[in-house]
């Protein structure tokens, strides 16, 4: 379903929006299949509990990584260019399918 959803998702819609559904997409995956419930934390809260996420060292710096970037887009006004955006989706679509 997220996979899916990835596929679906429209790098020509407004930036912000763009990383919010892909942070969405990305915390319901973990969520769903983790129990872990990233939907209701924040960056800083899923960092500070590395040791409840049964994934690889560099799959949750990849995580932690994007999730600082999807938040610098929604609250600091950071406006990554339309390559950057297609690239951060790859590498999210990349995760989903090494987990």
């Amino acid at each position: 379903k997220a996979y899916r959803r990835l596929e679906e998702l429209d790098s020509t819609q407004f930036t912000k929006e763009f990383y919010t559904q892909l942070s969405h997409i990305f915390r319901e995956y973990i969520e769903r299949k983790y129990y872990i419930r990233t939907l209701e934390m924040t960056t800083e809260e899923i960092k500070n509990f590395k040791l409840f996420f049964p994934i690889k060292e560099n799959q949750f710096n990849v995580l932690i990584t994007f999730l600082n970037r999807a938040d610098n887009v929604k609250y600091a006004l950071l406006l990554p260019s339309k390559s950057e955006m297609n690239k951060d989706k790859e590498k999210i679509k990349d995760l989903l399918l090494e987990l």
